[in-house]
């Protein structure tokens, strides 16, 4: 495969590393570029903060500059440098952005440029042959799109982010004979909805694997706990065939109940357990006085899920696809 073109940076525009003086700045910019897409703000400063914060350092921000220029701020770039723990191999994820009142000046190429640059180093450095350049498109950018498809970059997952109105009460939950539901016990029921939630994605190709602890950590401690008064499994003969793992809030709305786990173990898939947590989560949801749910699933890996989240009268409101291609080392 050709590699990718290393451009000068164009005329007139300046480079430099971000700082957290920058964040108003870059949420600016980002705001700005959701807007000419699609109307709205989909990343909210508190989201890009967060996204800072996983960064090994601000080292990895780079801003695009034109002093002249109304906005001055043209671009924007993170990278991070993973390995991959299954194969060892590197992953360097840029995300970049310039601002619809820059587009066309050049600032796209020479940070994806640069972002190819890094991979290759990275990969020499670790004494591989190659590194995987990956990057996400938004909101389905045709001409981002088109950018990406023209520098060899290929789709490899589509994440969808769902949505439900709950103005109207959900419907009753039906749910097969002997299976039963009750709500989520924090000081009981840890073991027993990590050993299901285990099982019901062990056949899901981008499913980590969790020990008791790191399902402890990731669900019920950390920034984004779920909440057991709105977390529900669903039980046969005290065996757990099913959970709906949810929290009050989301990203974009703090009225909105979110489904951060939903699954079901693969004797009782198309028994209709699915249909019946997730409607019992609405009805938990408006029980709560929240007026909307979220939720967010890999349409490649999880087949069917989408198709189940539509009958139950959710909508697509967002989707991401993660693009990539190889680099070879420098």
């Amino acid at each position: 495969m050709q590699a990718l073109p290393s451009p000068p940076l164009p005329a007139g525009l300046q480079l430099r590393t971000g700082s957290w003086d920058d964040l108003d700045a870059v949420a600016d910019l980002l705001a700005a570029a959701s807007r000419a897409r699609i109307g709205a703000v989909t990343t909210r400063r508190e989201d890009l903060r967060l996204r800072w914060l996983g960064l090994a350092s601000l080292d990895a921000v780079t801003l695009v500059e034109d002093p002249a220029a109304d906005p001055s701020l043209v671009a924007y770039a993170a990278e991070d440098v993973l390995e991959d723990p299954f194969t060892g191999l590197l992953e360097l994820h840029v995300d970049a952005q310039v601002h619809p009142a820059h587009v066309g000046r050049g600032a796209a190429t020479f940070l994806l440029g640069r972002a190819a640059g890094h991979a290759a180093s990275a990969a020499a450095d670790a004494g591989l042959a190659e590194a995987t350049l990956r990057t996400s498109l938004v909101d389905g950018d045709a001409q981002a799109r088109r950018f990406f498809d023209q520098r060899g970059f290929e789709a490899v997952r589509h994440l969808l982010e769902l949505r439900l109105d709950l103005h109207a009460p959900p419907p009753r939950p039906t749910w097969p004979a002997g299976v039963t539901v009750r709500a989520f016990d924090a000081s009981e029921d840890v073991h027993a909805a990590w050993c299901a939630h285990q099982a019901a994605f062990a056949d899901v190709a981008t499913h980590d694997p969790l020990d008791l602890d790191g399902f402890t950590a990731t669900r019920l401690e950390g920034g984004s706990p779920i909440d057991p008064s709105l977390s529900w499994l669903a039980e046969h003969h005290d065996e757990v065939v099913g959970f709906a793992l949810c929290r009050a809030g989301t990203g974009v709305a703090e009225e909105d109940g979110w489904v951060r786990d939903l699954g079901v173990v693969a004797a009782w898939r198309r028994h209709g357990v699915g249909m019946a947590l997730l409607r019992t989560a609405f009805a938990g949801f408006r029980a709560h006085g929240l007026t909307g749910v979220a939720l967010e699933v890999d349409d490649v890996t999880l087949e069917g899920a989408v198709a189940l989240y539509r009958r139950a009268g959710m909508r697509i409101a967002r989707r991401t696809d993660v693009l990539e291609r190889t680099i070879q080392a420098a």
